[in-house]
C-alpha cells in the first residue's frame, strides 16, 4: 500500500488535535537543541575553565550545566502528556469508525471474514496503530535536528573524523536494508496466521455444545495447539529477523564508538586536536550514532505499525455494497405488501440461488416458506431485510422498489425473531426494547405478557432490570425465545420475519404464545420459515420451494386438492407427525 495513502489515513483522524500536535513538535525541536549545549559546555570547561585555568567562566558553565537538564525534564515531561493524550484519542477514533464501518458492511462481507480476525484488527491493529504516536517514535524528529546539528559540529571540528564517522553510518544503513525485508514478511506472516487463530477459537468457543456433545475436546484441543504451535513459529522467525538486527546495530555503534574514540586520541598525540575537541566529536558523534541505534530499536515496532495500518485499511476500503440510493426516500409505517417481480439472486455470479421468482403478498398475510435445506427459504428473508440486493427483477413494499427506501426507515418496518434467540448482556428490560429504546415500562410489560414471559420475569429478585448472559442470570432457550418475540412485538412491525420462532419452547408455552401471536400478527404481515405442520396450515400463503423455485404455493386446502401435488405429498408423509422434516 502506497506511503502517502497511509499518510493521509492517519492525518485525517489527526486533523482535529493539530494543534495539540504543532505544540509536540515545537517541544521536540527545543528539546533537540537543548540536547546540543551539554557536549559545547564540557569542551569549555575542558578547555577554558581546565586546561587553561579561565576560573571565572566556572560559575556560568556549572549553571548552565545544571539548568539544562531540569528545563529539558519539564518540557520532556508536558510532550509526554501531550503525546499520552492525542494517542489515546487517536485510537479511539480509529476504533469507533471501524466499528460504525463494520455495522455498515453487508452479510456478504460477514461471510468472508471472521467475527475473531474483525476484532483482532478492531482492538488489537489499531493498539499497534496507537504506538506511532509515543515519545520514541516523536523522537525521530528529535534525532533527525540532532543528527543535522552534529554532522556539522563534527565537521568543523574534525572532518577526517566526520569521515570515519559517515563509514559508521553507512553500515547502519546496509544493516537496515538487509533485515527488514526480512523482519516486515514474518511479521505479516504471523499476524496473518492470528487472523485464523482468532477466527478457529472464536468458531470452536461458538460450537461448544457440539464438542462436548461428540466428546470432541481432545481433537479440538489437539488442533488449537497445533495451529498455535504454527503460528509460534512464525512469531519466532519474526524475533530472531529482529533480534539478528538489533545486535548487529549494537556492534556498529559500539565498534563505532571505539574507532572513533582511538582515531581521536591518535590525532591528539600528533598535535592535530585538543583533548576538548575530541571529547566534543565524541559526544555529537553519539548524537549522531545513537538516533541509528534508537531507530533500530524501534524498527521493529514501526514495522508492525506499518503492517497494522495496511490491514486496519483493508477494512476501510471494503465499500459497502447495500447503500442509500441517491434519491432514496424514507417511508412511515408501511402497510406490508410484498411483491418480488421476476427475481433472480446468486452469490456468486451465474449460479441462481433464486431463479426467476414471483409472489404477491396482501399486507396482513402470513406466508410460510417450506422445501428442502438449501431451496433458497433464508435468502428471501435476507432480500426483504436487504441484506442483499436482487440481481435482477424487483422487490417492492407497498408497490416502492425496496432499493430506493433508505435503510433506516426500511429497517424500522420489521421486527425478527430467529430460531436461535440473540440476546444481549444487559437487562431484560434493554433486550426487550432493544428495537425501540425509548419504549416506556408499562409497554415493555405488556410485550412481555403477550409472549408469555412476564410472569416468570416478576420472579427474579431485580424483575425486568435483571441481567442476562455472561454477567447476569442464565436462562433457557425457551425463556430466551420468549424475550425475542417479546422484542419483536414492542417494536410493533408491519413485517414480522420469523424462523420457526416457536420450535424451541416446551408445548403448554407454545400453546400459549401461538394464541398470543395470533392476536400481534392482525394486520401485519409475516414470513415464516416453517416445519411445524400447525404454523403451515394456518399461514394465509404457502410457498413451497425447490432449487430456488417455487414449486407450489397456495392455502393448505387449495395445495391438498392438487391431485399429485407435491405438497399434498409432503403432507400426508408427515401428517402424523408434528413437523415436516426435510
Amino acid at each position: 500500500m502506497h506511503a502517502n495513502s497511509k499518510l493521509d489515513w492517519a492525518l485525517a483522524f489527526l486533523r482535529p488535535y493539530r494543534r495539540r500536535i504543532l505544540t509536540v513538535v515545537i517541544l521536540t525541536i527545543i528539546l533537540s537543541v537543548l540536547a546540543m549545549l551539554p557536549p559545547l559546555l564540557v569542551k569549555y570547561v575542558i578547555d577554558r575553565v581546565i586546561t587553561r585555568g579561565q576560573i571565572h567562566y566556572l560559575v556560568p558553565l556549572a549553571t548552565a550545566l545544571i539548568a539544562v537538564p531540569i528545563v529539558t525534564a519539564i518540557m520532556r515531561f508536558v510532550q509526554t502528556m501531550g503525546l499520552s493524550y492525542i494517542g489515546q484519542f487517536f485510537v479511539f477514533h480509529v476504533r469507533n469508525a471501524l466499528y460504525q464501518h463494520l455495522l455498515s458492511m453487508p452479510m456478504r462481507f460477514y461471510g468472508k471474514h471472521s467475527v475473531g480476525m474483525l476484532v483482532n484488527r478492531l482492538m488489537g491493529d489499531s493498539g499497534v496503530v496507537q504506538r506511532i504516536l509515543t515519545a520514541q517514535t516523536i523522537g525521530v524528529l528529535s534525532d533527525l535536528v540532532c543528527a543535522s546539528f552534529a554532522v556539522c559540529a563534527t565537521f568543523l571540528i574534525s572532518w577526517r573524523l566526520a569521515l570515519i564517522m559517515i563509514v559508521v553510518i553507512v553500515a547502519f544503513v546496509v544493516n537496515y536494508k538487509v533485515n527488514i525485508t526480512r523482519i516486515r514478511d514474518a511479521t505479516r506472516s504471523y499476524q496473518g496466521a492470528y487472523d485464523r487463530l482468532s477466527g478457529g477459537i472464536q468458531n470452536r468457543l461458538h460450537s461448544t455444545v457440539a464438542v462436548k456433545t461428540f466428546g470432541t475436546e481432545m481433537r479440538e484441543h489437539q488442533v488449537f495447539q497445533g495451529t498455535l504451535y504454527g503460528s509460534l513459529g512464525l512469531v519466532q522467525q519474526a524475533m530472531i529477523s529482529s533480534n539478528t538486527f538489533s545486535m548487529n546495530t549494537q556492534l556498529i555503534h559500539q565498534g563505532g564508538h571505539s574507532i572513533l574514540y582511538f582515531a581521536g586520541c591518535a590525532l591528539v598525540l600528533q598535535g592535530s586536536l585538543s583533548y576538548g575537541e575530541v571529547v566534543a566529536f565524541t559526544a555529537y558523534a553519539v548524537q549522531l550514532l545513537m538516533p541509528a541505534v534508537r531507530f533500530s530499536m524501534i524498527a521493529k515496532e514501526l514495522q508492525d505499525v506499518n503492517i497494522a495500518t495496511d490491514r486496519l485499511m483493508e477494512l476501510f476500503k471494503e465499500g459497502s455494497e447495500i447503500e442509500d440510493a441517491a434519491d432514496a426516500v424514507n417511508v412511515e409505517r408501511l402497510r406490508g405488501e410484498v411483491e418480488f417481480d421476476h427475481v433472480v439472486f446468486w452469490y456468486e455470479s451465474g449460479t441462481p440461488v433464486i431463479n426467476d421468482f414471483n409472489l404477491r403478498v396482501k399486507p396482513g398475510m402470513t406466508v410460510a416458506l417450506i422445501g428442502p435445506t438449501g431451496c433458497g427459504k433464508s435468502t428471501i428473508l435476507s432480500l426483504i431485510l436487504r441484506f442483499f440486493d436482487v440481481c435482477s427483477g424487483e422487490l417492492r413494499l407497498d408497490g416502492i422498489d425496496i432499493r430506493t427506501i433508505s435503510l433506516e426507515s426500511l429497517h424500522k418496518q420489521f421486527g425478527i425473531v430467529l430460531q436461535e434467540p440473540l440476546l444481549f448482556s444487559v437487562t431484560i428490560a434493554e433486550n426487550i426494547r432493544y428495537g425501540r429504546g425509548n419504549a416506556p415500562m408499562e409497554e415493555v410489560r405488556a410485550a412481555a405478557k403477550v409472549a408469555e414471559i412476564h410472569d416468570f420475569i416478576m420472579t427474579l429478585p431485580d424483575g425486568y432490570n435483571t441481567r442476562i448472559g455472561s454477567e447476569g442470570l442464565e436462562l433457557s432457550v425457551g425463556q430466551r425465545q420468549r424475550i425475542t418475540i417479546a422484542r419483536a412485538v414492542l417494536a410493533d412491525p408491519a413485517i414480522l420475519i420469523m424462523d420457526e420462532a416457536t420450535s424451541s419452547l416446551d408445548s403448554d408455552s407454545e400453546k400459549a404464545v401461538q394464541t398470543a401471536m395470533e392476536r400481534v400478527l392482525k394486520n401485519r404481515t409475516c414470513f415464516v420459515v416453517a416445519h411445524r405442520l400447525s404454523t403451515i396450515r394456518n399461514a394465509d400463503i404457502i410457498v413451497l420451494l425447490k432449487d430456488g423455485r417455487i414449486q407450489e404455493q397456495g392455502s393448505h386446502d387449495e395445495l391438498m386438492k392438487i391431485p399429485d401435488g407435491h405438497y399434498r405429498k409432503l403432507y400426508k408423509t408427515h401428517m402424523g407427525k408434528t413437523v415436516i422434516e426435510e
